[in-house]
């Protein structure tokens, strides 16, 4: 006899036990003496704690983990595959690869976490046990409140089949993830980057697509050399501190079909305000008294670069990267100091700690 198990009877653990597994799980990830994988399928862990932890490959399979806190975890390559996650704290955790098919969602928070090509479609449970076998089926919702996925990561997710009622995806990225046989009645996609998305397997009101950034428009090989002709005449003027060259204007531009010019490339004193940029590599870059006020800089690559005095103010930061970015002050010859200006900037706190600041960031 089949029964449905959405709330079906677990092996509930205390937060000492868990304590004891995650730290086994780390010592295996370690491949330290006494290591063992965290192995918690059909585990109850409803309101524990295991925000900040190492949890890699860990099988969350069938568990509960309803309103509990993962926040900041690393949860690369691990299953939740039909776990319950309701109303489950995952704000800036990593699920990269995560098996996630057939989890329940329902109120959960996952503001800021990185799922780039994590599995979420629809999917069931089936196991045998002393009654029998059973069944858990996360094929539909189950009331309340519907899952929150406001400025995730979400870059080659897959949500063929999946049921998500009301879900909320404003501001996140979504670039190439598949939405193929997806319910996604009274969703909001607002501000969301869906390049590579088939917009037609979305099935959504215009309305629900308010903002969204789609896939840009390709520039020809001449704009393209020109670009180049541009970025070597402002590296001239740079070098001669304005006696030559031209200084880089780029104002409201769409950067994205400009992937591969930027990285590395002296840009001291360029001025991009309102640019378009998702996605760019401006890793190793000079961007010394840089200016990107209000510009979409998600999804950044700024590792190595030196934006000392850099102006970031009200710029769109959501995932870009700033491992060993320099965001201190710049010296200038007459003795005084350009402060970084980050002001309202759309950010998380956890994105700049790899990057060298002189003072708190208003983050």
């Amino acid at each position: 006899m089949l029964k449905n198990l959405y709330e079906e009877q677990r092996t509930a653990l205390t937060q000492q036990e868990l304590n004891a597994v995650m730290a086994a799980h780390e010592r295996y990830l370690l491949r330290l003496s006494g290591g063992v994988r965290a192995k918690l399928s059909h585990a109850k862990l409803d309101g524990l704690n295991l925000a900040n932890r190492d949890l890699t490959e860990a099988d969350f399979a069938g568990a509960s983990l309803v309103a509990s806190n993962v926040s900041g975890s690393n949860l690369e390559s691990a299953s939740f595959y039909c776990a319950d996650l309701r109303n489950c704290d995952l704000r800036s955790s990593r699920l990269p690869r995560a098996d996630l098919r057939g989890a329940s969602f329902n109120g959960a928070r996952l503001g800021f976490a990185l799922l780039d090509g994590a599995d979420l479609r629809a999917a069931t449970m089936m196991f045998s046990g002393p009654g029998g076998i059973s069944i858990i089926s996360r094929d539909k919702t189950k009331g309340g409140p519907a899952v929150d996925f406001s400025n995730c990561s979400l870059k080659g997710a897959s949500f063929g089949n999946a049921k998500l009622e009301g879900a909320n995806f404003s501001g996140a990225l979504l670039q190439g993830a598949t939405f193929k046989g997806a319910r996604l009645t009274n969703v909001a996609f607002k501000g969301a980057v869906l390049t590579g998305v088939n917009l037609k397997d979305l099935g959504v009101p215009a309305e629900a697509l308010e903002g969204c950034i789609t896939d840009p428009t390709p520039l020809s090989p001449e704009e393209v050399d020109a670009m180049q002709e541009r970025l070597v005449a402002h590296e001239r003027w740079v070098e001669t501190t304005g006696q030559e060259g031209v200084a880089l204007v780029l104002d409201g531009a769409d950067l994205r079909p400009l992937q591969d010019l930027f990285a590395g490339r002296t840009l001291t004193g360029m001025s991009a305000r309102k640019t378009m940029a998702i996605g760019l590599d401006l890793s190793g870059a000079q961007l010394q008294a840089a200016k990107f006020d209000g510009a979409d800089l998600r999804d950044v690559n700024f590792g190595n670069a030196d934006l000392r005095g850099a102006s970031l103010r009200e710029a769109r930061l959501v995932h870009a990267k700033f491992d060993r970015a320099d965001l201190r002050r710049l010296a200038l010859n007459n003795g005084k100091q350009i402060v970084p200006d980050l002001a309202g900037v759309e950010a998380a706190p956890g994105q700049f700690f790899g990057a060298l600041t002189d003072d708190p960031l208003p983050v």
